[in-house]
């Protein structure tokens, strides 16, 4: 029996995970991976809150990067800048 309980648990737990997206709609457009930072702001307004950390390329080379984060629609997404562009958009469940 603890073993089942255990096991809804963990299947329960699971379902909040983060899946990388190509773009987010906002109110009056999307934005999409290489849009750049000017145009998510344009589109989502201000960000809900953001943090500054490092990134690696492919080759190893750091880049400075900022995360945010945006609530729409119940829905939680973490847009990533690098450069001032968009890096990467993560929706998380």
């Amino acid at each position: 029996m603890k073993k089942v309980i255990l096991a809804m648990l963990l299947a329960v737990c699971s379902s909040a995970y983060a899946v990388s997206v190509d773009s987010v709609r906002g109110s009056t457009g999307f934005v999409e991976r290489g849009n750049s930072y000017g145009k998510m702001i344009d589109v989502l307004g201000s960000p809900d809150s953001s943090y500054k950390h490092i990134i690696h390329d492919r080759d190893g080379w750091p880049h400075k990067a900022i995360t945010y984060s945006y609530s729409l629609n119940n829905v939680r997404y973490e847009i990533t800048v690098v450069d001032g562009a968009v890096y990467s958009i993560n929706w998380e469940r």
